[in-house]
């Protein structure tokens, strides 16, 4: 078992790689691959630059050149379910894009049945047994993802809602999610929330950024110690 770590900034992943003892750093498409062990676990890890375009770089990426066997996401992400406050972590359930036409995954490929991208069942049913055998700070919800290529303030969540009704949204999941799809590789992403709709704005996410980052790879590292 090899595990590829996404997450799209430094601030996502950084905490996390100062821990470690890389063994090896590659680079390949302008991406540093850290190549390491957590409590003897392979993973290769990286930050692959924000959207959708560079997350699937640096998955397939890491199913190429690194034959990982999953590929967790951690960072951070906007709240859209009023439930959710900043700190709060979400474990997606399925993911889609925003802003794909249904028919173009469906009819097209990957010929989908549908525009969701499910969650490795197995790593979701590892998560909700780490959930109830230990004690987090903040909630821990399980659900929908959506990714959007833009900033959502105010403008939009209403569309995003009506359509999707996800927990939040995020950059780079769904297709993360697309390029494991379509190679057969198990795929979760752990997020955690930096604003919500009383709380939003360019200025609140940078400063939640790193305080909700860290509470995802918190949540990683457990995730690796049981896997």
């Amino acid at each position: 078992m090899k595990i590829g770590i996404i997450g799209p900034s430094e601030d996502e992943i950084m905490p996390f790689l100062d821990e470690l003892s890389t063994e090896k750093l590659e680079e390949h498409a302008m991406l540093k691959f850290y190549i390491s062990k957590y409590e003897n676990r392979d993973i290769v890890a990286l930050y692959c630059g924000v959207c959708k375009v560079n997350a699937a770089i640096a998955a397939q990426i890491l199913i190429d050149k690194f034959q990982v066997t999953h590929i967790i996401v951690t960072g951070v992400a906007g709240a859209i379910d009023k439930n959710l406050n900043i700190g709060d972590t979400v474990i997606s359930t399925e993911v889609a894009y925003h802003d794909v036409a249904e028919e173009i995954l469906t009819e097209y490929h990957p010929w989908m049945k549908s525009i969701y991208f499910e969650s490795d069942k197995k790593l979701l049913s590892l998560c909700r047994t780490i959930v109830n055998e230990n004690a987090f700070s903040q909630n821990i919800l399980f659900g929908k993802i959506v990714t959007v290529e833009t900033f959502i303030d105010n403008k939009g969540r209403s569309e995003i809602i009506s359509k999707f009704n996800p927990l939040c949204v995020d950059m780079e999941t769904a297709s993360i999610a697309h390029v494991c799809y379509v190679n057969k590789i198990p795929f979760i992403s752990i997020r955690s929330i930096t604003d919500t709709e009383d709380e939003r704005g360019v200025e609140v996410f940078e400063y939640n950024c790193l305080m909700a980052a860290k509470k995802s790879i918190d949540f990683v590292k457990k995730f690796l110690l049981r896997i």
